[in-house]
């Protein structure tokens, strides 16, 4: 038998006798006692050595403590996002200048930037636009004036005299009148709704101008020819036309060849009649103010090869709604010459005024296609 198995044996003797003895005084056998108090050393042992055991598996188990609260916490409830309200008629929303409700879009306008005009020159400028908000237009709406140099046009006036729904365009004219001194010059507007809010485009710091520039010394008429207005019978023409048009036309040409045949590095027009008999095409410029000892000059001939070219070109005036008064006229054939073209304006010196050439064919149109070489007025 192995010694601890006698051990064992002799320990479990040892503790049977103990407890059949009576409980009275009688002492316990100094082995027995030695042995129990072995027993009673290794079951602590054991004890420590396992819940040291279970102590170091549980602290690496522990999750982290939550947070203490004071009082319990109702769960939460859910709700699901909703789509903003879409305006109806009925509503009217409270508008801002980076709202969808005012807001422009640019469809089209006239006088292109950069134009040329004499000092004190009347014109207007015309710009479409698209309402591309939510909100319809009305006659309490204005175009108001934001930045720059003015030019004589007015700082408040009325968008629209009727509704202009979403989608739907409106026309905005404004006259201007070019200051004195020569230089470039603009004039910015934007919007403004029945509330006062300032408002424009998608870009709510954009805005619609005119710019163009005021010529000093002589007045090139090629340069400023677009502002001009051409018409034939009851029509107005476009400008630039082109010769292919029947009712007739005026573009410029900045290497033209004359009459003579010589190309020329000066610009000209060139002007055609309307094609019926004794047809016509007249160009009026805008209110101008003719500076002091001013002339009229050109180089006036038919086009190359046009035979049967015979016209008469007339110069004119209008002060206000004055009849119109005329100046000069000059007849041309074709004879492959030039004709120098010049007319005194100093009548005219200070005052503003429309000037007005007007070209007629005599008889048939057939071939009356001319040319004005460098047609300038010029002190």
């Amino acid at each position: 038998m192995k010694p601890s198995l006698l051990f064992l044996l002799t320990l479990l003797l040892a503790v049977f006798l103990s407890a059949c003895q009576p409980q009275t005084g009688s002492a316990v056998p100094p082995d027995a006692m030695e042995s129990a108090r072995t027993v009673e050393a290794l079951s602590t042992d054991i004890v420590a050595t396992d819940q040291a055991a279970r102590t170091q598996t549980a602290i690496y188990f522990v999750p982290s403590p939550a947070p203490p609260t004071s009082e319990p916490t109702a769960a939460p409830t859910l709700s699901l996002p909703t789509e903003p309200a879409i305006p109806t008629a009925a509503l009217q929303p409270t508008t801002t200048s980076s709202g969808s409700c005012d807001m422009a879009a640019f469809v089209d306008e006239t006088v292109p930037d950069g134009s040329q005009f004499p000092p004190g020159t009347t014109f207007n400028k015309t710009w479409t636009l698209r309402n591309a908000g939510t909100c319809a237009w009305n006659s309490d709406y204005a175009v108001v004036f934001s930045s720059g140099d003015r030019m004589n046009a007015p700082e408040v006036l009325p968008l629209t005299k009727e509704a202009v729904p979403p989608g739907g365009s409106v026309t905005i004219t404004i006259p201007f009148t070019t200051p004195l001194s020569g230089g470039s010059y603009r004039a910015d507007f934007k919007l403004r709704n029945a509330q006062g809010v300032i408002f424009s485009f998608k870009n709510p710091a954009q805005t619609f101008w005119v710019e163009v520039q005021v010529m000093t010394g002589k007045i090139d008429i090629v340069a400023m020819v677009c502002s001009f207005r051409w018409t034939s019978g009851e029509a107005d023409l476009p400008c630039p036309g082109l010769p292919t048009d029947t009712r007739g036309f005026v573009y410029s040409d900045f290497a033209p060849t004359l009459e003579n045949g010589s190309i020329d590095n000066e610009p000209a027009l060139w002007l055609g009649v309307r094609q019926t008999q004794n047809g016509t095409l007249r160009g009026t410029s805008p209110v101008m103010l003719i500076p002091d000892h001013a002339a009229f000059s050109a180089v006036f001939g038919c086009a190359p090869g046009q035979k049967s070219c015979d016209v008469v070109l007339r110069l004119s005036y209008q002060e206000g709604n004055q009849p119109l008064v005329e100046l000069a006229r000059w007849q041309k054939t074709y004879d492959g010459k030039l004709m120098n073209l010049k007319q005194d304006l100093s009548s005219l010196a200070g005052k503003s005024v429309r000037l007005i050439l007007e070209l007629e064919a005599n008889g048939s149109p057939t071939g009356d296609w001319v040319h004005l070489l460098a047609p300038v007025i010029s002190p």
